[in-house]
């Protein structure tokens, strides 16, 4: 049995995340009519149960309704698409690390290449670099030769100063988003990294 028709405006903050509010409704001790699930069909959505619930149950779920939030949800998915984003997007294709300086050489920032200078780093501890060692530019149309630990340090320092503003700046914008307290506020906050 559905009861009642309900629309995304009962909400306490316009959104629903039904997964949630079936565990709200489930949790409820007031609500003891077994329940089946939240059905939405656009701006609207109705609980199911297998009977009709009583007017006292039906109140309650009036209540919890009035105060369920999807926002949580919402910034959680905004705090994935940021992360993604700088990981994906940002350090895979838009940004580089010039080494040395001035010099036009510039290489990858993405993850990949993140383990690639650490892994290089822990053979070079372990004395199994040989130097002049070749590195290659994130196109592959350039190289640059590594003339001995210090060099690779530098190089590694410069690929990770990037990475780490990178991430600072992801961080703002995070940090942006959970403070939201609407929707549409932690949309707004996460929209200009998201389109960069």
């Amino acid at each position: 049995m559905a009861f009642p028709d309900y629309t995304l405006a009962d909400t306490l903050d316009g959104t629903l995340n039904s997964a949630l509010l079936g565990e709200q409704i489930v949790a409820d001790p007031l609500i003891t009519t077994p329940f089946l699930g939240v059905t939405r069909t656009g701006n609207d959505f109705i609980l199911e149960f297998v009977t009709t619930p009583p007017a006292a149950e039906q109140a309650e779920c009036d209540s919890v309704v009035a105060a369920h939030s999807g926002l949580g949800a919402v910034k959680d998915r905004l705090v994935l698409e940021i992360k993604d984003h700088r990981d994906g997007e940002r350090l895979t294709y838009a940004l580089h690390a010039e080494y040395p300086p001035a010099s036009g050489n510039m290489f990858s920032c993405s993850p990949a290449s993140q383990d690639n200078w650490a892994k290089l780093a822990t053979l070079d501890l372990q004395s199994a670099v040989v130097y002049p060692f070749t590195v290659t530019t994130y196109d592959e149309r350039a190289s640059y030769n590594l003339l001995n630990t210090a060099d690779r340090e530098s190089a590694t320092l410069t690929v990770a100063t990037v990475v780490l503003a990178e991430r600072a700046l992801a961080e703002t914008y995070i940090i942006w988003v959970l403070a939201a307290t609407t929707v549409a506020a932690a949309q707004t906050a996460a929209a200009p990294y998201l389109a960069m």
